[in-house]
């Protein structure tokens, strides 16, 4: 008999408020990743037990309107992979894992944009 290749979850309903690394270079998230999953428009999420931040946290309020937050410690926290490189390393992660996710530089790309390039250590 075969088996079934089911794809991640996807994220629906309440979200936890979402974390904001891509303003300048250093700015990070540490957190235990408590929830692994991907948007309706198949971006890969991964939802932190927060350790430490460097940047900041926001919430929708309604499509394309966000409101800054505060966190503190223990909350959880919301990393979606939108950009380029994070798409790739997030999926990678499971849950348990404790992570530092970092905006280490900016790459020349071939649309004029820079793309931001991040670095993902699991302790």
């Amino acid at each position: 008999m075969g088996r079934e290749i089911e794809g991640a979850p996807i994220v629906g309903g309440d979200f936890p408020p979402m974390v904001g690394i891509k303003d300048k270079i250093g700015n990070f998230v540490k957190g235990k990743v408590i929830a692994v999953g991907s948007t309706a428009n198949r971006n890969p999420t991964v939802t932190l037990s927060l350790l430490d931040l460097d940047g900041s946290t926001s919430i929708s309020k309604s499509k394309g309107l966000y409101t800054e937050v505060e966190v503190a410690v223990g909350d959880a926290v919301q990393v979606i992979g939108s950009l380029t490189d994070l798409k790739d390393k997030l999926p990678k992660l499971i849950v348990g894992d404790v992570v530092t996710i970092t905006y280490v530089s900016d790459a020349p790309s071939k649309k004029g944009n820079p793309k931001k390039l991040f670095k993902v250590i699991v302790d």
